[in-house]
């Protein structure tokens, strides 16, 4: 009976690292490899931005600036003439956004490489605004992007409070120190202070477009109310340079910068260990709930 007993503990710790590897497995990103380089210095790194900015989802650590630093580290001192910065995202909170956008624009001014980026499935608002750093931006012609704007969500469950029983007494220093609170009515007041937030962060996301793009800004305020866009209408729009996917992206490069045969694919990623697959936040908005209800969170990022 002991014996069985050992064995079923056995199978079921077997079974759990088979479902672990499975996992990791299925989210490691497939190896772009280009062989026989012309020579030393003709090859292009490569970076992924998957996920949302801020968080992490089952399998997937979270888009995370640290990690996005420490992969253009790499990339500063890889033997490569330019960096493809490949972004599938649909945005996330507003801090992590700007300071990876940040990091890029440092990364271009201290190695001299020029940053291209290449859009996948999605790269809008915080997305963008990431790719906003890149010297030209690459979409496919169903990439969805744009969405540039900024947006609070503040979820009210007062009534629900009410009909179980339950009842929150908030003892503050000050009169808006529970703004944004989830049992209670956002007051005139209070409703006007966090759009003034909102105005002030739209702004500098605004402002960074149009410097980026070298769209003026009452050109800009017709296409930047949030909408969504194909990539074949962010480039009639001037909000992408060019169509096309990965390869096309390194053919733009090759042309753009007189790389002859083929160059190598350096491929800078974040690694996974099992600790990390098991140190996730669930992107099922029920079972992230709690996170959902942070009584004020700034987001870039675009609502299905």
């Amino acid at each position: 009976m002991e014996k069985n007993k050992i064995f079923g503990i056995i199978i079921f710790i077997v079974i759990i690292f088979i479902v672990l590897f499975s996992i990791f497995k299925s989210n490691a990103p497939t190896p772009v490899a280009f062989p026989n380089p012309v020579r030393t210095g003709d090859n292009i790194s490569l970076i992924r931005i998957e996920g949302t900015i801020g968080t992490s989802t089952l399998g997937k650590q979270g888009i995370s600036p640290d990690n996005i630093k420490e992969l253009l580290n790499e990339a500063k001192s890889d033997a490569s003439k330019a960096l493809i910065i490949q972004i599938d995202s649909p945005g996330g909170a507003v801090e992590p956004t700007q300071e990876i956008y940040n990091n890029i624009q440092q990364f271009k001014e201290e190695t001299g490489k020029k940053v291209y980026i290449s859009m996948r499935s999605e790269a809008a608002s915080g997305g963008y605004y990431i790719a906003c750093a890149g010297d030209k931006i690459v979409a496919m012609p169903t990439t969805l992007t744009g969405s540039i704007g900024v947006i609070m969500r503040l979820t009210n469950y007062q009534g629900l409070l009410e009909k179980i029983g339950l009842k929150e007494t908030v003892i503050k220093s000050g009169t808006y120190k529970d703004i944004g609170s989830p049992t209670r009515d956002v007051t005139e007041k209070e409703q006007e202070m966090l759009q003034e937030i909102i105005d002030e962060t739209y702004a500098q996301f605004f402002d960074t477009v149009s410097k980026a793009r070298n769209i003026p800004l009452d050109d800009l305020k017709n296409i930047a109310q949030g909408q969504i866009y194909t990539g074949l209408q962010a480039k009639k729009l001037g909000l992408v340079d060019d169509l096309g996917d990965l390869q096309d992206t390194i053919e733009i490069i090759k042309k753009d910068l007189n790389i002859q045969g083929t160059p190598i694919i350096i491929i800078h990623e974040t690694k996974q260990s099992i600790l990390s697959l098991l140190n996730f936040k669930s992107n099922i908005p029920e079972l992230n709930l709690l996170n959902n209800l942070k009584p004020v969170k700034l987001e870039y990022i675009m609502i299905p």
